[in-house]
């Protein structure tokens, strides 16, 4: 077999089965909070492929997965009307932001979109979450590039 055949081969049944990731996070929420999770995870993944060169399926179904889990509790939290204060220590804060500011500015990004998207304000500990989020999407499909 040759290698592009292999290579071909292989994307088509990563796409098929990004697709099929799509489909089930779709069936995850009912209502108004299916429609806002999907919007945000299509959104975010937009933001990443904009500013990173990685798209959703450049990445893993279970770094897919595992990102799309956070933006469902993402938003989720957006949609309840409590008060939260951030529980992140400002120092650690401060270090994550330092040392990947990049995915911060992205994160940010997607904050707002969610912010804007729900009506609601999120605490500085979920962007932070985010940001860490966003960093394992980009170093998985950086890796799966190479």
């Amino acid at each position: 077999m040759k290698i592009t055949q292999i290579i071909n081969d292989h994307m088509v049944i990563a796409q098929e089965e990004q697709a099929d990731e799509v489909i089930y996070w779709k069936k995850q929420a009912t209502g108004g909070e299916g429609e806002l999770l999907f919007a945000t995870l299509e959104n975010a993944f937009d933001i990443i492929e904009r500013r990173f060169g990685i798209g959703s399926s450049d990445v893993s179904v279970l770094t897919y997965r595992r990102f799309a889990e956070h933006m469902r509790t993402s938003v989720r939290r957006a949609l309840r009307t409590e008060d939260r204060s951030a529980a992140t220590d400002g120092t650690l804060g401060c270090l994550i932001r330092e040392h990947m500011p990049e995915c911060y500015e992205c994160a940010g990004e997607i904050r707002s979109d969610l912010e804007r998207r729900s009506g609601a304000r999120l605490p500085d500990d979920e962007l932070l979450d985010l940001m860490l989020h966003v960093h394992k999407v980009v170093s998985s499909g950086a890796k799966r590039g190479a």
